[in-house]
């Protein structure tokens, strides 16, 4: 048992527990106030991740965060898990709503994320966990999620490191420029498709250079950036981390490109499909269990390289099995699926196979800690948080039940079939919802109280689409009809 949870024998115990609770806490705030004084901070972004992976929080002066919020936190109005992606209140919420009053929930910094911002002199950002009144961890929150999936594995020994790697577009004009055409007419900061280009790519390094040094000043390293397939498109790949600092990382990467972009006056979009004639954006992740012990991959194979280990193929067989129920959070906007129809280098299926780019599960094995696998599913509007959850708590789910997963496709995913043995992966945000909320595996590690409230604001999206007038209804039927 840990001594400070013992039941102390006698008050001087217990003075010296307090006198070493106060020492810690004392080394705590002196380091808090030396990071304060050495960078000069002024100001603090303090935020947590809504459903939808925003950002969201306030601006604290460097005073009152040092004297109150670093240690209790700063409380906030519950709506910021009430309203949907435009800030429009969602009806009917068993959560919140205006039966309840909207009451505060607290955020409380992880102090474990505090950085330096790049591009604004002063002011340091902290990511935040968000707890009840009552002090209990809010159970709908994206972050705690995480923590608790990633708790489970711990639990059962092993460490999920995981990986981000996302497609955006460059569009030109700030995001006021755009919304002022009522976002139509966009222009790509590039014209055609230069996948690769390094000499297209020379043009644009003011943008994404820049982008990479405020990333690596965070500490997010940038294994690679490169165009994509789409014009003014481009992708960067997350350097691999525990699954808390993925999620983490793959928040500050969005951020950062988008403050940026709006710096210089362009618009970064992370949009799943922008346009029909575009490629989609996606948001790929990749994932192993390690051994906390030896420090080594348990995917890793050292007697057959070119396989996972058998821990591996467990945990492959869970992220296959539990695709389709879990689509809802690797796909969570009505825009989605636009991305995922067809051909469109994106898993459309629930299939595996080794190093194949067509099929949802990528298997990547090795020897060594490369040994991983990618989900190719989530698009680069997904919640980081969410996925990476779903993702460890579908492998758990293949670990613990032993799973063995389908048989590998090789060649063209896309060409299979569902008489093929092949499930095809919900089309439409309302066949995913469907599937989610009968899923026992999100229920069992999420809780019933999270899977209840996402399906309540995904419902939420599909209503507002089902009472709009869409351009292509007006062109289709206005003088016709």
């Amino acid at each position: 048992m840990n001594p400070i949870t013992q039941v102390p024998e006698d008050l001087h115990e217990l003075e010296a527990i307090d006198m070493q609770d106060q020492s810690s806490t004392e080394s705590g705030h002196d380091e808090l106030q030396k990071f304060v004084s050495d960078n000069d901070i002024k100001t603090f972004k303090v935020g947590v991740v809504d459903l939808d992976g925003v950002w969201r929080g306030k601006r604290i002066p460097a005073r009152y965060f040092l004297e109150s919020v670093a240690e209790r936190g700063t409380n906030i109005c519950n709506i910021i898990f009430g309203w949907d992606i435009q800030d429009e209140i969602i009806s009917d919420l068993s959560y919140t709503g205006w039966d309840t009053g909207y009451p505060d929930v607290t955020l409380l910094p992880d102090l474990s994320t505090l950085k330096v911002v790049p591009g604004e002199p002063g002011v340091a950002s902290v990511i935040c966990d968000a707890y009840e009144m009552s002090g209990e961890p809010a159970a709908i929150c994206p972050r705690s999620i995480l923590k608790r999936v990633v708790q489970k594995a711990e639990d059962l020994g092993y460490s999920p490191v995981c990986a981000y790697e996302f497609e955006f577009y460059l569009l030109k004009g700030t995001p006021t420029d755009l919304a002022a055409k009522d976002w139509r007419d966009l222009t790509p900061i590039t014209a055609g498709s230069h996948t690769y280009s390094l000499v297209r790519d020379t043009g644009t390094e003011f943008l994404i250079g820049e982008i990479r040094r405020r990333l690596s000043e965070q500490g997010i390293f940038i294994e690679a950036s490169n165009s994509e397939n789409g014009p003014g498109q481009f992708e960067m790949n997350i350097h691999y981390s525990d699954a808390l600092a993925a999620a983490d990382n793959a928040l500050r990467l969005k951020a950062t490109v988008k403050e940026v972009a709006a710096e210089a006056g362009y618009t970064a979009s992370f949009m799943a499909k922008i346009n029909p004639e575009w490629a989609g954006s996606s948001g790929h992740m990749h994932q192993s269990l390690w051994d906390p012990e030896s420090g080594k991959s348990a995917f890793a194979n050292a007697e057959e390289p070119g396989e996972l280990s058998a821990i591996g193929y467990n945990y492959l067989a869970g992220v296959v099995e539990t695709a389709p129920e879990l689509t809802a959070l690797y796909l969570p906007t009505i825009n989605s699926y636009k991305r995922t129809e067809g051909g469109q280098w994106a898993g459309s299926s629930a299939t595996w196979g080794l190093d194949n780019r067509t099929v949802a599960i990528r298997s990547i094995p090795s020897k060594s800690s490369a040994a991983r696998i990618e989900n190719r599913v989530p698009g680069a509007d997904a919640n980081p948080y969410l996925v990476i959850a779903a993702n460890i708590a579908a492998g758990l789910h293949g670990v613990e039940q032993e799973l063995t997963a389908p048989k590998r496709v090789v060649g063209n995913a896309y060409a299979l079939e569902e008489g093929h043995q092949v499930k095809q992966l919900p089309g439409t945000l309302d066949q995913a919802i469907e599937q989610f909320e009968k899923s026992e595996v999100a229920k069992a590690y999420f809780g019933e109280t999270f899977v209840t409230h996402y399906v309540q604001t995904r419902r939420w999206e599909l209503r507002k689409l089902q009472t709009s007038v869409t351009d292509f209804e007006i062109a289709r039927y206005l003088e016709r009809i």
